[in-house]
């Protein structure tokens, strides 16, 4: 069991729902060619083809729909056990949930801040994974990644950041390996796997022919690219609001200003509260992120 793509399948059931990716992706806060991609994976994977493709709608073939129905019955009793362990009084904590990117980049970093000017309010973090659909009876505020503004029942959404993504390369790497900007085309591409076609994009907008840069390391998480690039280990795509700071510390070097990734964002959701007192403290919290 240990080795079966649980991803792929909720990212599966997800889609026999909505019968298209762009739907899917929204309800999974990941891009569609990520829904795709995950598709694709676990067609590998059966050796059987899902879905009958005609152009943006998908037709469930029958040989999938039992697999759809049981995958369905299956996290439906996930989610029932899963409620039966909650305790059934509300926390006094308010909950933030973000994805680890921004989460590590972005919001940890900074916790201190807000302790110190809001003590009396107690927050508790957790990750809101990519590829899950959040539950917000469990959580007050999230930070998700998105194509287009999120629109869910009795959810503001607000733009938190841009996601534009740079090339960079650690200080390092530049100064060991790169003697000026323009050798980015030497490489290596450190690739994320959520963002396939992300150096494709990027050189062609650059007016420049790309090198082979489907090669070299690839990774699911940003942090994990982010990792790899402040160790040396090549040039990657990042997205300027998550390392902000290693801008700053000169830990990165931003190669060129020419950016791919313009119309994604980093939006915060905000769950409308019943709590009078939740709703004041879910509001200070957003004014500080917006002032931050």
């Amino acid at each position: 069991m240990h080795n079966l793509p649980f991803k792929a399948l909720y990212t599966f059931a997800v889609v026999a729902r909505c019968n298209n990716f762009q739907d899917a992706a929204k309800l999974l806060f990941v891009t569609p060619s990520a829904v795709s991609h995950q598709i694709k994976n676990l067609e590998l994977y059966l050796g059987n083809t899902l879905f009958l493709r005609k152009g943006n709608q998908l037709k469930l073939l029958p040989q999938a729909e039992h697999l759809a129905k049981a995958l369905n019955a299956s996290f439906s009793d996930i989610n029932t056990a899963c409620d039966a362990l909650r305790p059934s009084a509300p926390s006094r904590k308010l909950v933030i949930a973000a994805i680890p990117s921004v989460a590590t980049c972005w919001l940890i970093p900074r916790l201190k801040d807000f302790q110190r000017s809001f003590p009396d309010i107690d927050l508790r973090i957790t990750y809101a994974m990519h590829g899950t659909t959040l539950d917000f009876n469990d959580i007050d505020i999230a930070f998700v990644y998105a194509n287009t503004p999120p629109q869910l029942p009795n959810i503001k959404t607000q733009l938190f950041r841009s996601a534009k993504s740079y090339p960079v390369c650690s200080a390092e790497f530049y100064n060991g390996y790169l003697s000026n900007h323009a050798d980015i085309t030497k490489g290596p591409f450190l690739q994320d796997s959520n963002m396939n076609d992300g150096w494709p994009q990027w050189f062609k907008k650059a007016g420049s022919s790309a090198p082979n840069c489907h090669l070299g390391l690839a990774f699911d998480d940003f942090n994990l690219l982010r990792s790899a690039a402040l160790s040396g280990q090549g040039v990657a795509l990042c997205a300027k609001a998550l390392i902000a700071d290693d801008l700053a510390s000169k830990r990165l070097v931003l190669l060129s200003d020419i950016s791919i990734n313009e119309d994604a964002g980093y939006y915060l959701l905000q769950k409308q509260q019943d709590s009078a007192e939740l709703k004041q403290q879910s509001q200070v919290f957003i004014d500080w992120v917006l002032a931050s």
